[in-house]
């Protein structure tokens, strides 16, 4: 018989004002961080994944593309989004 394991989905969006990222993952190391990147690699912000569903201020950042990374011990995901205001 297979076993299969499933990686954490990461589900991430913007709330309607475009003011907070909300962000659902459960980590699988208690160390794991979040990185906000633009479309050119650079770090934005960065912070560490305190619980299952939270919340990420982006009421600072300019209208453009960018990543939302999670490293979660030797596991990364990514998600693209787009702030339009």
């Amino acid at each position: 018989m297979n076993v299969f394991t499933f990686i954490n989905r990461l589900n991430i969006r913007l709330t309607e004002d475009q003011h907070f990222l909300e962000i659902e993952y459960k980590a699988g190391n208690r160390d794991a961080l979040y990185d906000i990147c633009d479309i050119n690699g650079r770090i934005i912000k960065t912070g560490k994944i305190e619980r299952r569903s939270m919340r990420v201020a982006v009421n600072d950042l300019l209208d453009s593309a960018y990543v939302f990374l999670v490293l979660d011990g030797e596991h990364v995901r990514t998600r693209r989004f787009t702030i339009e205001r």
